[in-house]
């Protein structure tokens, strides 16, 4: 539940930088915007401020899972190009034009030398109307994404979003399906997909205290054909993971174009004090989807996800932040269901690991750390740490393979044995932007038993990205 606290010098986040809370109160916005829950229960008491507060076994959970700095959507990437001013009536909005750079595709080892990066236009429309292109061209992979949102995702009791986007790639790794896989048992993929999607996000009750997102996706995918990765052939992996190599070897998925509807639901809870930078508060989502195929194969196939996000203040910037995901995907009669519409649990969730690494029907993945300030300068900008630890695994059916447990050998678990966790490290640095309390760069280092990774500093997912976490 709210429970108020007297606190001495509250200061309250707006568009403009940091006020006084009493200032800010003239500055609330008008019935035709939605603002945080943990803001409007405030009302007009300018000496309160209120604590979430959650049952310590609930908040347990949530601290034994992992820390979230900055969701991707609030990098700050500064204008270079003059802004055009669009007239309407009263008011002027300014369209403006942001850069959306990619530094990670310089080089990947399993796409090669590459570049990337895309444009985005906001207020082209109308206020809070975004549009934005992306590109990647690299030696073995190329993709091109193409999204529009109709009103500020954030703000607007009402909004819609379409999407397109397409890859195609001749050095796909895969490595097998469920948890009984072994790294060095991989295939190169010559793959193409297509992904279309079409959503709806609102919010009922006039705050972020309940949000709905009923959407549909378009998913078209084509596996062209296998490449044995040197030193392993395909008849050593027939005897290793029988089961993984039919997979991508049968007739239903090898040379044929398979495509097919997902409608989904997705509900929300997100009681944050600040979207950008959280020092208190949760965010709950639950998706539920339904596939249906269309190419005459018949699947269908349904999916549950649940994802948490918790903050909990220590002291100033100082925060502890867990997070925890969960992914059951089951189809009808039991049917095999192609890899590329299973959950992947990859560095997004579970840092340090190859990219496609673990790939299987249900997902269970939880982390837990410390964000804490080193440093500000000339009290405009500040750098923070984030000390992070990852567990993290996928099951063919997780009710009967989960073990508690951790196994820090990299290796195969032996097939038909229980299933436990698999842990990674996460060390990372931030620059922060004080006045507007966002982090405007930021670097992760992942270490785990397969290896190290550079990744851009972000675990806070939500289900209003443009880019869904999983399919």
């Amino acid at each position: 539940m709210l429970q108020p606290r007297h606190v001495v010098g509250v200061r309250e986040r707006t568009g403009g930088g940091l006020q006084t809370r009493a200032s800010a109160t003239n500055l609330l916005p008008s019935h035709s915007h939605i603002l945080p829950l943990s803001k409007r229960s405030q009302g007009l008491r300018p000496a309160l401020c209120y604590a979430f507060t959650l049952p310590p076994p609930v908040l347990a959970f949530l601290l034994a899972s992992l820390l979230a700095l900055v969701p991707q959507d609030t990098t700050e990437t500064p204008d270079i190009l003059a802004a055009p001013t669009i007239s309407r009536g009263d008011t002027t909005t300014s369209v403006v034009i942001r850069p959306r750079l990619a530094p990670s595709a310089i080089y990947s080892q399993s796409r090669g030398f590459g570049i990337a990066g895309g444009i985005a236009v906001e207020n082209l429309v109308t206020e809070g109307t975004e549009a934005a292109l992306d590109l990647r061209l690299s030696q073995r992979y190329q993709g091109l994404a193409l999204s529009a949102f109709t009103a500020d995702r954030y703000s607007a009791p009402v909004y819609a979003f379409a999407s397109v986007e397409g890859s195609t790639t001749t050095r796909r790794r895969f490595f097998g399906i469920g948890p009984y896989t072994d790294d060095e048992n991989k295939l190169f993929l010559n793959y193409t997909s297509l992904d279309a999607e079409a959503r709806v996000g609102m919010y009922p009750l006039g705050h972020t205290g309940l949000f709905l997102q009923p959407g549909a996706r378009f998913l078209m995918d084509h596996l062209r054909e296998l490449e044995e990765d040197q030193g392993i052939s395909l008849d050593t992996l027939r005897l290793a993971d029988p089961a993984s190599l039919r997979a991508v070897e049968s007739d239903d998925v090898l040379n044929n174009r398979r495509y097919g509807v997902s409608l989904g639901l997705e509900v929300a809870s997100d009681l944050r004090d600040w979207r950008a930078y959280p020092r208190r508060g949760t965010f709950v989502s639950v998706e539920g989807r339904r596939f249906y195929a269309l190419d005459g194969s018949g699947l269908k196939y349904n999916r549950l996800a649940i994802s948490t996000l918790g903050y909990l203040p220590i002291r100033g910037r100082t925060a502890l932040i867990g997070r925890t995901n969960f992914v059951l995907t089951r189809s009808d009669d039991n049917d095999p269901i192609p890899f590329y519409y299973l959950p992947v649990l990859d560095t997004r969730l579970l840092t340090a690991y190859s990219a496609d690494r673990f790939v299987g029907r249900d997902v269970f993945a939880v982390g837990g750390g410390l964000r804490v300030p080193l440093a500000d300068f000339i009290g405009v900008y500040g750098i923070d740490a984030l000390f992070m630890g990852y567990l993290g695994n996928v099951y063919d059916d997780v009710f009967e393979q989960f073990e508690v447990g951790v196994r820090f050998d990299d290796g195969a678990i032996e097939r038909g044995a229980r299933v436990p966790l698999r842990p990674a490290l996460g060390i990372g640095l931030g620059i922060v932007n004080l006045d507007k309390e966002r982090v405007v760069l930021g670097v992760l280092l992942g270490i785990s038993p397969s290896g190290v990774s550079v990744a851009s500093l972000r675990i806070a997912y939500d289900l209003r990205d443009a880019r869904p976490l999983f399919r």
